[in-house]
């Protein structure tokens, strides 16, 4: 989704997969979910470098909200939730980062969207669009990418009282890694990949219980 580096897509593809093997077969392993948090910020780090490399930000944005609408019920099925799916999160991180980069004026609704989000009934909601915002300093300013990041897992830790999402800063390193090995996926392959996985792992529920 607007990563340049595949391999690195294809990682987070793979963390997500393993992420939700374990919240819907084994939610009561820790180890599952804890590899898991790393694939959120690899996907922000996509969707930062989707909004600066993007040749028509709009188009690219309904791309995003089109696979969203097309899997919400899939994810509410899976999850057995009534939020929305985190690739609504994506798409209004990655409108907070556009503002932000266009201008003083267009800045203060970026923050103004910044601080809704708390409110936005979705999976990582304000957090995920936060993580988003600081992975587009990832290469202008890394180091307010990356302490930006510590100071927003304490504050999730705090607000939710959930630590174990802190895992999530051990994908910093990563997701800039310049890869020996390179891996092409088609331009719309998480767009079908996220709700064929979820299609998947409901069959496979469905068999087994």
């Amino acid at each position: 989704m607007g990563e340049r580096n595949h391999l690195t897509a294809a990682l987070a593809a793979i963390l997500m997969v393993v992420d939700h093997i374990g919240a819907i077969f084994f939610p009561g392993e820790i180890g599952l979910r804890l590899i898991g948090r790393l694939s959120f910020p690899l996907f922000a780090y996509g969707i930062a470098q989707g909004v600066t490399y993007t040749s028509n930000f709009y188009k690219y944005i309904f791309r995003i909200l089109l696979a969203a609408v097309i899997s919400q019920p899939i994810y509410q099925r899976a999850f057995y939730s009534t939020n929305l799916n985190p690739l609504f999160t994506l798409a209004l991180g990655a409108v907070v980062l556009r503002l932000w980069r266009k201008g003083e004026k267009e800045r203060f609704l970026a923050g103004i969207l910044l601080i809704l989000s708390y409110w936005f009934k979705s999976s990582y909601s304000w957090y995920g669009v936060a993580t988003i915002f600081l992975y587009g300093f990832y290469y202008c300013a890394k180091e307010i990418s990356f302490y930006g990041q510590v100071l927003l897992q304490i504050l999730y830790g705090f607000f939710t009282g959930t630590w174990l999402q802190s895992a999530s800063l051990c994908a910093f390193p990563l997701a800039g890694k310049k890869w020996k090995q390179t891996v092409h996926l088609p331009k719309y392959f998480f767009y079908v990949f996220y709700p064929m996985h979820l299609l998947i792992l409901i069959g496979v529920r469905g068999i087994l219980y």
